[in-house]
């Protein structure tokens, strides 16, 4: 249940990224009198879906299993962002985002990959933060 929960906040919080980036995107590619498809809509939804479904790569916080190392944790995290990379290019290709033939357009995409990705690890650092300071607090006042 905890994997589900968590691959459903990734998803939100990569579909909120695609969503911030698209418009960017799209602006500064295509200029501000484009008219889009709704099948763009259904576009995001499906690439959050997939780019949260390789999540499962990531431990999550309180699993009863042994202790991630920095190392393994940090491995992953490439292994994830890779994922994600081939993700987002394959389908933003198959969907016409952009083409491989305009660098822009490409180095484009990979600014917006990368500024998602960590943005949603940044959210999930401090929001672990915050939870451990919480269960910090508690332990105090029962001590």
């Amino acid at each position: 249940m905890k994997r589900l929960e968590f691959m459903a906040s990734i998803f939100e919080k990569v579909t909120a990224g695609i969503l911030f980036v698209a418009a960017v995107f799209i602006s500064v590619f295509h200029g501000w009198d484009t008219e889009l498809d709704v099948n763009i809509l259904w576009q995001i939804l499906f690439l959050s879906a997939v780019c949260a479904l390789g999540s499962i790569v990531l431990p999550l916080e309180g699993e009863k299993q042994k202790e991630v190392s920095r190392i393994a944790m940090l491995v992953r995290t490439i292994l994830y962002f890779i994922y994600i990379n081939l993700v987002v290019l394959g389908f933003g290709f198959l969907f016409e985002w952009f083409t491989f033939d305009n660098g822009w357009q490409v180095f484009g995409m990979e600014l917006a990959i990368l500024f998602v990705f960590v943005a949603v690890f940044l959210i999930f650092y401090w929001s672990q933060c915050l939870e451990a300071r919480r269960m910090n607090q508690k332990l105090k006042k029962r001590g």
